[in-house]
């Protein structure tokens, strides 16, 4: 195993670079067990020669704390009337990861969409904190404007068209 520090990460593409000892070496999501990076994370990692160079395999993130760690998931179920969901998440195999509303942009987690989350321990398991759409689901919530009209009866956070 070497250690090495994220360059770069793309948490939307779900890839980018770690650099040891002055070479880079490509990170993909997949390697990284539900962890998502930042850059300057310190990492531990097997290197593989593939045909366009380096990649990092079986990577480890060395968050400074746990509640400073990110994670990736994806939305298993939301319930807008209820408030609430949860997240499953590599990182967290024998249990989903729970989601109020207030958590989620503007209250809205469409269910099947990649997310990005910080976790607190709490009495009946994990709960995600300070969660982030990535990819497809972001640019659907910013296109749908979910959220928006949640609280003013017009059901699905779509804007009131009568």
């Amino acid at each position: 195993m070497q250690t090495g520090t994220v360059k770069s990460f793309n948490p939307h593409k779900g890839w980018g670079f770690v650099e040891c000892n002055g070479q880079d070496s490509f990170l993909h999501q997949k390697e990284l067990k539900g962890q998502c990076p930042s850059a300057g994370d310190s990492v531990t990692f097997k290197v593989e020669n593939s045909e366009k160079g380096t990649v990092a395999t079986e990577v480890t993130v060395q968050a400074p704390s746990s509640d400073e760690a990110f994670y990736f998931g994806e939305i298993k179920r939301f319930n807008p009337v209820k408030g609430y969901g949860f997240i499953s998440c590599e990182a967290f195999p024998e249990q989903d990861v729970f989601v109020l509303k207030s958590e989620l942009p503007q209250g809205f987690g469409p269910e099947g969409g990649r997310c990005k989350f910080k976790v607190a321990k709490e009495e009946k398991g994990p709960a995600a904190k300070q969660v982030q759409l990535l990819g497809a689901a972001e640019q659907m919530r910013a296109w749908m404007g979910w959220g928006k009209g949640w609280g003013k009866g017009y059901g699905y956070g779509m804007p009131y068209m009568g």
